[in-house]
């Protein structure tokens, strides 16, 4: 079934380590995750020092109440407005541009020495434009078969072997705070089109990629080659196989599997 805005997902991230960590509450109001000092993993283009605080620091967003970060390095920021936000750390600030209302973003920093610095650009998950709901069962690929669709996924199983072959394509996961994604798709997916990402999904078999600006997130992967440029892959866990990410041009953050 396809709508027009207003998709409502709840996001329920989980640390490296497994303790649940709040929602992001994507098409509902406009939120950011915010990742402190994050573990570089081998292989990242990334030349940012971090820092080694990550439990507890805290940051105030625009006007509203100051937030601390959990054990993990992550905390959720609410009720955002639009245009340019500012994360004041007290000291040191970071900004950067809510495009729209009820969009999420994942917003990458180290803190060093009072100084904050970005890591990854934020990654905007946009709000508007054509949304498809896909029940557990169904054809992710027929979904995803039209440039810069968002795509959610209900929780169950999905068939594979998918290829995504649409370039900006946005993919949702169903997610539990503590079991994980709950949107799995079993086999292999090969992700053909430029600019697309996931974002709590569940792949059981191995993912390939050789498009630019591919982005995986909070998600849970058997194993990856992925060859692209531009790559990004924070949080993620691969659990069977090492990801293979030998792109000249990769920001690789908090994920485990790799080195």
């Amino acid at each position: 079934m396809k709508r027009f805005l207003g998709v409502l997902v709840v996001l329920g991230l989980a640390g490296c380590d497994g303790e649940p960590t709040p929602a992001g509450r994507f098409g509902e109001v406009t939120s950011a995750v915010v990742v402190v000092n994050p573990v570089i993993n081998q292989g990242s283009t990334t030349s940012v020092a971090v820092g080694t605080a990550r439990s507890g620091v805290e940051f105030q967003a625009a006007d509203l109440e100051p937030v601390r970060t959990d054990s993990t390095g992550l905390a959720l920021v609410e009720e955002l407005p639009t245009g340019a936000v500012t994360l004041d750390f007290d000291p040191g600030t970071y900004s950067f541009r809510v495009e729209q209302e009820k969009e999420l973003y994942d917003v990458v920093v180290a803190y060093r020495d009072g100084a904050v610095q970005q890591l990854i650009p934020p990654v905007r998950y946009p709000i508007g434009g054509t949304v498809v709901e896909v029940e557990a069962g169904g054809n992710i690929a027929q979904a995803a078969a039209s440039d810069n669709t968002i795509i959610v996924l209900a929780p169950g199983t999905y068939p594979g072997n998918l290829e995504l072959r649409a370039t900006g394509v946005l993919i949702f996961g169903a997610w539990s705070p503590t079991e994980g994604p709950l949107s799995i798709i079993e086999g292999n997916v090969t992700v053909l089109g430029g600019g697309n990402r996931m974002r709590g999904v569940k792949i059981n078999g191995r993912l390939t990629s050789n498009a630019n600006n591919f982005s995986a997130a909070f998600s849970d992967i058997a194993s990856a080659n992925i060859t692209g440029n531009g790559v990004s892959l924070l949080r993620n866990r691969f659990t069977v196989g090492q990801a293979t990410v030998p792109s000249s041009n990769a920001v690789l953050v908090d994920n485990t599997g790799i080195p």
